[in-house]
């Protein structure tokens, strides 16, 4: 779920007042303990992370973990952008959880900071700040951008993608992390540059089809049937296996881009966003995390518009 609330339409005075949406619970650390072949118990070197309101478990740690709350993180991520010297006037913050709330995705839209695009649209700065639980990352606050037109997350690729990262704990360097902060603007310039280059870069079907494959995990078997039956979509779906929806979405989504955009790198970076921004979870049961199964289409796509088989495409 998400809770989406201007923070704030100036420079903030009242931040911490906000409330935290479906972040906002404790958690505590409690004991673990196993019994052996005798049926006798003992205690176990590790803890469990559980919410106080639920008491369900959010991870394993050792026993010198100390758990934060999503909301005390919260609250560092905003004091960071207060400090930060950015331009917050109309700010956003999205907060949602996955997991049952081991996973925290806190997402600030800054409006004040904006580009065009080279297809004509406007890209707002975004910085995304994530936590979790059960060890799938540290604390990071990182950039990106949101297309107002297509209202695709755009991926920053070029420079440091991770602007700012720390050990999930307490005790956070604030001052150093709102200096870090601002230098996503310069990364900010860096990516128009990039996506200059991408929009006057031609691709044939060819290329995009291997670097949709290589984000859909199946680009030896896209690349034997294009061997096989020459550069055909329906060939290819033919030839596989089983069904993959990421390679069905992103066919689709590049017919529209491409026809738009033109052939050309650009189309197929906007046709990766909107795969990462868009496309629904692969299965039901994944459907609750879907904050978490869009963090790392993300990072897919970064992998991805940075591997050899989307450079051979230029």
């Amino acid at each position: 779920m998400n809770n989406v609330t201007p923070i704030f339409a100036t420079r903030p005075t009242s931040l911490f007042e906000k409330d935290y949406g479906d972040a906002g619970f404790d958690v505590a650390s409690v004991p673990l303990m196993y019994f052996n072949e005798a049926g006798e118990w003992h205690h176990s070197s590790k803890v469990a992370v559980v919410r106080t309101d639920t008491m369900q478990e959010l991870g394993v740690h050792g026993q010198k973990y100390k758990p934060v709350a999503p909301k005390t993180l919260i609250d560092a991520q905003r004091a960071i952008i207060m400090r930060s010297a950015l331009n917050t006037e109309g700010i956003t913050e999205t907060i949602a959880t996955s997991h049952s709330g081991s996973r925290t995705f806190v997402r600030y839209t800054l409006p004040n900071h904006n580009y065009t695009t080279p297809d004509g649209d406007t890209a707002t700065l975004e910085l995304l700040g994530t936590t979790s639980f059960d060890s799938s990352f540290p604390f990071i606050m990182s950039a990106g951008a949101r297309q107002a037109a297509c209202l695709n997350g755009q991926v920053f690729v070029n420079g440091t993608a991770a602007i700012f990262k720390a050990r999930h704990t307490i005790n956070l360097d604030i001052n150093h992390a709102s200096r870090v902060i601002v230098r996503c603007l310069e990364v900010f310039d860096r990516e128009r540059d990039l996506w200059r280059e991408m929009f006057n870069t031609s691709v044939t079907d060819k290329q995009a089809m291997y670097v949709f494959a290589e984000a859909a995990n199946c680009l030896d078997l896209v690349q034997a049937a294009v061997h096989e039956s020459g550069v055909s979509w329906s060939a290819v779906f033919d030839k596989l296996p089983r069904f993959n929806s990421a390679l069905t979405y992103l066919a689709k989504a590049w017919g529209e881009y491409s026809q738009k955009l033109g052939q050309n790198q650009w189309a197929v970076y906007n046709t990766l966003t909107d795969w990462s921004t868009h496309a629904p979870a692969p299965t039901k049961k994944s459907e609750a995390n879907i904050a978490s199964v869009n963090t790392k289409r993300q990072d897919v796509v970064r992998r991805v518009v940075n591997s050899d088989v989307f450079r051979i495409a230029a």
